[in-house]
C-alpha cells in the first residue's frame, strides 16, 4: 500500500533525477510478488494521503489529465471501488500509512492456516526497488512528453536576473513574479513578492521550468488579500523596518541578515520612498499608484501575493481571495505560455539618502555575495 506519493514516473520532472517509489517501480515489486504468489493473490492499493508530486501535478494539469489513471491500471493498483474491499480484508484503515516515511511502503501479509486468519503488517524500504521494464518500454512515449515539458525551454530570458539585486532595492527578479501576479490577478492594486531562495540567477537565453520551479520549495497559494490604506502603509512599514537598519552614513550596515530572506519583500504598485535615517515605523513616504492615482489611506486597496505572506493579514480579518491553488502550477502555465520574458528593476520605490545606501550596497554586496 502507498501513501498517496507514488510519482508517475521514475525520474523527477523538476530536477531530471531518477527517484524511487514511482508507479513504475510499484509495477516491479508487483510483477515480482506475482510471479511468486500468483494473480489473485496480490493487491496494489493507494491511500489518498499526500499530495500529487510537483512535477506530476503540473504535467497532469497542462498536458494529459489521464496518464496517472492509465499507470496506476497498468502498474496493478486495486481499482477505487475494489479497495474499501481489499483494505478491509486485510484490516488495513486509512491511518494505519499516517506515519509511514518518504521511502516507505506498507506491506501486509494475510494467512489463512486451519481456518484461523493470521495478518502481519511491516514497513518496506522502497528506495531501491528499480522500474518495471516492461512499463517503462510501454509509456516511453509519455516518459519523453514530461521530460519535453520540463527540461526543454518554454520562454527566452532577455536579460539574466539574480535575487541578489533585490536585497538592495527594486530588482528584474522580483519584477519576473510581480508580472505573473499581475497576470493571475489583474484586477490586484499591488504586488508583493520575496526571494524564494537567498541566492539564486537566472541566466539570459533559454529558459525552462526546470529552471524556475527548484526555487519554490515549498507549497502556497496564491492569494489576493483586500486591505484599508493606512494598514498597507504600516504593513510596508513593518516590512522595511524588518529589511533596512536604520543609518547615519555611508559606513553604516544596511541588510539586516537575520531576517529571513524570504521576509524581504518587493512591492510593486506604489510610488515611495524609505528614508533609512528615520526610526522604524516612520521610515516611508507613499506618493501615489504607480497608475498615478493619489495614495488614499481611506481606500481599499488588493493585495496579490503568495499565501505565506498572506498570513498576517489574513489572521487580522482582512478578506482573503485564492487565485491559484498551487503556486508552482500556476507558476508552470504562465511561464509555458510566455515567449520572451524581459523584466526590467521598477523604478517605483527607493530607499535613502540614496548616495549613502549607494555606497553601502556596494560594499555589503561584496561581504553577502562573496565571489565564488
Amino acid at each position: 500500500m502507498t501513501a498517496g506519493d507514488a510519482a508517475t514516473m521514475d525520474f523527477d520532472p523538476i530536477t531530471g533525477r531518477h527517484r524511487a517509489g514511482s508507479l513504475i517501480a510499484v509495477a516491479r515489486f508487483v510483477e515480482t510478488w506475482r510471479a511468486e504468489l500468483g494473480e489473485t493473490a496480490v493487491f496494489a492499493v493507494d491511500i489518498p494521503r499526500r499530495k500529487m508530486p510537483l512535477g506530476d501535478a503540473i504535467y497532469t494539469s497542462q498536458i494529459d489529465s489521464t496518464l496517472r489513471q492509465r499507470l496506476m491500471r497498468a502498474a496493478g493498483y486495486a481499482s477505487e471501488a475494489e479497495q474499501d474491499f481489499v483494505m478491509a480484508l486485510f484490516g488495513v484503515t486509512p491511518t494505519a500509512v499516517d506515519s509511514l516515511g518518504e521511502h516507505e511502503w506498507l506491506v501486509v501479509d494475510r494467512y489463512e492456516i486451519e481456518g484461523q486468519t493470521a495478518v502481519r503488517v511491516r514497513r518496506y524500504d522502497f528506495s531501491e526497488i528499480r522500474p518495471s521494464k516492461t512499463l517503462k518500454a510501454r509509456f516511453a512515449a509519455d516518459e519523453k512528453q514530461m521530460r519535453r515539458l520540463f527540461l526543454e525551454p518554454v520562454a527566452t530570458l532577455d536579460t539574466a536576473i539574480t535575487t541578489r539585486d533585490g536585497f538592495f532595492g527594486p530588482s528584474a527578479f522580483a519584477d519576473l513574479f510581480h508580472r505573473f501576479h499581475q497576470a493571475m490577478a489583474p484586477g490586484a492594486d499591488l504586488s508583493f513578492f520575496a526571494p524564494p531562495v537567498m541566492d539564486a540567477t537566472l541566466a539570459a537565453g533559454d529558459l525552462s521550468l526546470s529552471d524556475v520551479l527548484p526555487l519554490f520549495r515549498f507549497d502556497n497559494r496564491l492569494v489576493t488579500v483586500r486591505v484599508p490604506g493606512r494598514r498597507l502603509k504600516e504593513w510596508i512599514e513593518k516590512i522595511c523596518g524588518m529589511r533596512f537598519f536604520r543609518i547615519s552614513g555611508p559606513q553604516s550596515d544596511l541588510v539586516r541578515l537575520r531576517v529571513p530572506y524570504y521576509l524581504h519583500d518587493d512591492v510593486a504598485g506604489l510610488r515611495f520612498r524609505v528614508d533609512l535615517t528615520a526610526r522604524p515605523g516612520h521610515r516611508v513616504t507613499i506618493y501615489e499608484t504607480e497608475r498615478g492615482e493619489p495614495f488614499d489611506p481611506e481606500r481599499t486597496y488588493t493585495l496579490v501575493l503568495n499565501s505565506f505572506r498572506a498570513r498576517e493579514l489574513q489572521a487580522e480579518g482582512w478578506p482573503v481571495a485564492v487565485v491559484a491553488e498551487d503556486y508552482r502550477v500556476a507558476l508552470a502555465a504562465w511561464l509555458a505560455a510566455q515567449e520572451t520574458l524581459s523584466p526590467r528593476a521598477r523604478d517605483n520605490w527607493s530607499a535613502g539618502p540614496e548616495r549613502w545606501v549607494r555606497a553601502i550596497a556596494a560594499r555589503e554586496r561584496q561581504t553577502i555575495f562573496p565571489a565564488k
